[in-house]
């Protein structure tokens, strides 16, 4: 029963030990990572959107212009 309770007492330290590793690691990719990919998102967004205006537009046009010529 020792053995049994001393490899349960490693692992629950090898798991705590690796948690608070993890943890470290997921609180430096929130504090370091997220942002930039947020502003960089957002950037692609609004180029989206700006291209998305812009392409509207150039139909619209077209459209006018196929029917003032005919």
């Amino acid at each position: 029963m020792t053995k049994t309770n001393g490899t349960l007492a490693y692992r629950v330290d090898q798991l705590e030990k690796n948690y608070g590793r993890l943890d470290g690691k997921i609180t430096k990719l929130l504090e370091n990572d997220l942002p930039h990919i947020n502003e960089a998102i957002i950037g692609l967004k609004t180029r989206m959107n700006v291209l998305t205006a812009m392409n509207i537009g150039a139909i619209i046009i077209g459209i006018l212009a196929t029917r003032l010529l005919t």
